[in-house]
C-alpha cells in the first residue's frame, strides 16, 4: 500500500500538466502512485500521461469520457489504493517536500485531514492566501473554525483515505465549488474526527491572467451562478445537520459566516463582472442576493454593506449603471488588451468611450460590442468629443497600449479623498496607484 495517492484530473492540459507530473516526481516522499484521469481530452494530454506511466510505475492513467473535474476526481477517489489521498490540479504544483510533511503530520496526529500553505503563482503576483497560513500553524483544528470556510482549493488538502470513504462524500457535479462544498461536507462528516495543519506542505496554486488574450473567454455564466448558489446551500444544510448539538449562538454566527462568504462570492466573483453577465445571469444573481441578505442578521447585513461600499446601491439593471457611471473612460488607444482590462474592472460602475477605427476594426474583441455602457465615437475630435459626451465628473484616460490592474477603480473609489480632488486628478491618482501596484509586483 503507497503511503499517498494522488489524483490529477485533466482536460486539455498539455501546456501544464508536465510540470505537474514533474513536481511529483520530485517528491521527497517516493513511496507514492500517481493516479491521471484523462476527461476526454482532445489535445496531447493522454499521450504525455502515458509517457509518464511508460517510464514510472507509480504512475497510472485512467482514459474516460469527458464529464467534468468532479466526475474524473472521483473516478480516481475509487482506485485509490493509499493510506492518505490528495488531489492536485494538472496545472497545479506541489513543493517537493509536500506530500512527506502531510503523511507526517497525519501519522504525528492521527487526524483524517490536513491542511498546507496555498501560494498563487503564474500570471499574477505570487503571494501565500493567509487563511491557508493561519491554519497550516494549528496542530488542531476545530470543524466550525470559520477560517475554514474561506479555503476552499482542494489541492493543499491531504485525506486519511479510510476516513474519507466512510463519509460517503463524493465531489458534487457542479461546475463551481464543488471544492468547497466536498471539503466542507467531509470536514463536517462524522467520519472526520481530526483535522491538522501543517505549515511545512504547500500547494502551488496557477492563476490566469484573463486579459492576456484579445479573445477573453467566457468567465460567468448562468450555470455557473447557479451552481456556486447550489454549493453553498449544500455547505449551508450540512452545517446546519452538524451543528444541531451545538448552542445557538454559536450555530447561528457560524451559519451567519457562511452566507457572509456566500454572498462576497457571488458580488465579487460575479456581479462585478457586470458587463460580462446577460440579462438571465444578473437575475440570478439578483435572486441569490436576496436569499442571502434575507436570513442575514443586521450586523451581517452590515458587513455587506462595508465590503461592498465602492458601489453604494447595488443595481442590478445594466442600463440603469449605464445611464449613471460612476467613471467615464476615454480609450485613446486601439489595443484590445487595454479595453479588456477596462471591462474587468472589479468597481463596473462606468462606460467607456472608442474610436470608430478601433470599433470597425478586426481587433476589437467582439464580447464588448453589444454593452449598453459603451459608446462609439468618431476618430477626429475623438478626446474632445468624449470628454463633452462623459456622464461621469471621474475621467480616465487611457492613452498607452497597457494592461490596467482589474482592482484600481475599487480601491480609488473607496480611497479617503474628497471627491472634488478625485474628480480633478483621476488619472493622476489611477496612473499613480497602477505604478505602485506593479513596483509592488516586481519587487
Amino acid at each position: 500500500m503507497p503511503v499517498v495517492s494522488v489524483i490529477v484530473p485533466a482536460y486539455n492540459s498539455e501546456k501544464y500538466i508536465e510540470e505537474t507530473l514533474d513536481c511529483l516526481l520530485d517528491q521527497t516522499l517516493q513511496d507514492i502512485e500517481v493516479i491521471i484521469v484523462n476527461d476526454g481530452s482532445t489535445d496531447s494530454t493522454a499521450d504525455i500521461a502515458s509517457s509518464y506511466c511508460a517510464k514510472d510505475s507509480r504512475f497510472s492513467l485512467i482514459n474516460k469520457e469527458n464529464g467534468g473535474v468532479s466526475l474524473a476526481r472521483n473516478t480516481g477517489l475509487r482506485k485509490a489504493g493509499g493510506r492518505y489521498v490528495l488531489f492536485l490540479d494538472s496545472d497545479d504544483i506541489l513543493t517537493p517536500q509536500s506530500l512527506e510533511e502531510f503523511s507526517k503530520a497525519l501519522d504525528r496526529t492521527g487526524a483524517d485531514v490536513a491542511i498546507g500553505r496555498l501560494q498563487s503563482f503564474g500570471d499574477v503576483e505570487e503571494k501565500y492566501s493567509l487563511f491557508a497560513e493561519e491554519l497550516s500553524k494549528c496542530e488542531s483544528i476545530d470543524k466550525f473554525n470559520k477560517t475554514l470556510l474561506w479555503n476552499f482549493l482542494v489541492g493543499n488538502k491531504c485525506y486519511r483515505l479510510d476516513s474519507l470513504r466512510k463519509s460517503g462524500v463524493e465531489f458534487p457535479q457542479i461546475g463551481y465549488s464543488e471544492e468547497g462544498a466536498f471539503f466542507m461536507e467531509v470536514i463536517y462528516s462524522d467520519a472526520v474526527k481530526g483535522i491538522t495543519g501543517t505549515d511545512k506542505a504547500c500547494m502551488k496554486y496557477r492563476r490566469h491572467d484573463p486579459t492576456k488574450d484579445a479573445s477573453v473567454s467566457q468567465s460567468v455564466s448562468e450555470k455557473l451562478i447557479n451552481d456556486f448558489l447550489s454549493a453553498i446551500e449544500r455547505i449551508y444544510a450540512a452545517a446546519e445537520k452538524a451543528l444541531v448539538n451545538e448552542n445557538d449562538d454559536k450555530k447561528e454566527d457560524y451559519l451567519q459566516e457562511i452566507l457572509y462568504k456566500g454572498d462576497y462570492i457571488l458580488i465579487s466573483q460575479f456581479y462585478r463582472l457586470l458587463w460580462q453577465t446577460d440579462d438571465a445571469m444578473l437575475e440570478a444573481i439578483r435572486k441569490g442576493h436576496e436569499r442571502f441578505i434575507a436570513r442575514m442578521t443586521d450586523e451581517t447585513k452590515l458587513k455587506v454593506k462595508r465590503l461592498n461600499a465602492d458601489l453604494g446601491e447595488i443595481i442590478f439593471d445594466r442600463k440603469k449603471v449605464a445611464e449613471n457611471p460612476y467613471v467615464s473612460v476615454i480609450v485613446d488607444v486601439n489595443f484590445a488588451v487595454t479595453l479588456n482590462s477596462v471591462y474587468m474592472q472589479t468597481m463596473p460602475y462606468f462606460e467607456v468611450f472608442v474610436k470608430e477605427s478601433f470599433f470597425s476594426s478586426a481587433d476589437f474583441p467582439l464580447r464588448w460590442k453589444e454593452c449598453g455602457n459603451l459608446h462609439v465615437l468618431a476618430d477626429k475630435g475623438f478626446k474632445r468629443c468624449a470628454k463633452k459626451a462623459a456622464k461621469a465628473e471621474k475621467v480616465l484616460k487611457l492613452c498607452k497600449h497597457k494592461r490596467t490592474n482589474p482592482g484600481i477603480m475599487r480601491f480609488l473609489q473607496k480611497l479617503p479623498l474628497p471627491d472634488k480632488i478625485k474628480n480633478m486628478c483621476y488619472t493622476v491618482l489611477f496612473n499613480a496607484v497602477e505604478t505602485a501596484v506593479r513596483i509592488k509586483q516586481n519587487g
